[in-house]
């Protein structure tokens, strides 16, 4: 492993609101970087998993007090959460929908989960969920940054291109490892 976690400082790194990237400019940002996310995904491999983890969660913990999903709201434009029955119920009468015709007309299946088949989501208004307090686990959990296993998460990665705060966790991540794009000059 290359660093001890003591060594990595990452309160240098952490940026306020207004210097945040937004929803506007993280698609053009991610795509510019694709390439770079490869070496960095490699980069990573240097240090254990709870370590990275742990400097994820800090990082994460500041982002999330800082970027205000109800100004984004990028996640419920570009993905398809999912949902279990007991969620699609829940969801269908919200709507007063019968619960087979909703699965039937909003919920499709991949061959390995259930999942709401509309982009924006048809409970997103003005940025903010019209089900909040009865939105899928999928969605109460989004970024999903504080499940174990950080560099291993393809679906962490793929939100790095929607969601302000996973790009902000990465990129905080990078200047805190020093990393550098291998034959950079700097």
């Amino acid at each position: 492993m290359k660093q001890d976690l003591k060594e990595v400082n990452l309160k240098p790194f952490l940026k306020e609101a207004g210097a945040c990237i937004g929803k506007a400019e993280i698609s053009a940002e991610a795509a510019k970087r694709k390439v770079e996310q490869v070496y960095f995904k490699k980069e990573l491999r240097q240090y254990s998993s709870e370590q990275v983890d742990v400097w994820v969660a800090e990082l994460r913990t500041h982002y999330e007090k800082v970027i205000d999903c109800t100004v984004c709201g990028n996640c419920c434009s570009k993905l398809e959460p999912g949902v279990e029955d007991h969620e699609i119920e829940k969801l269908a009468e919200a709507l007063s929908e019968d619960p087979i015709s909703f699965r039937r007309n909003r919920v499709d299946f991949d061959g390995r989960a259930l999942f709401l088949k509309t982009k924006p989501c048809l409970f997103l208004k003005d940025c903010k969920c019209t089900v909040y307090e009865i939105r899928p686990a999928a969605c109460a959990g989004f970024p999903h940054l504080d499940q174990p296993h950080f560099k291993y998460k393809q679906s962490v990665w793929e939100n790095y291109q929607i969601c302000p705060i996973v790009f902000e966790v990465v990129e905080g991540l990078k200047q805190a490892l020093d990393f550098k794009m291998p034959g950079s000059e700097e």
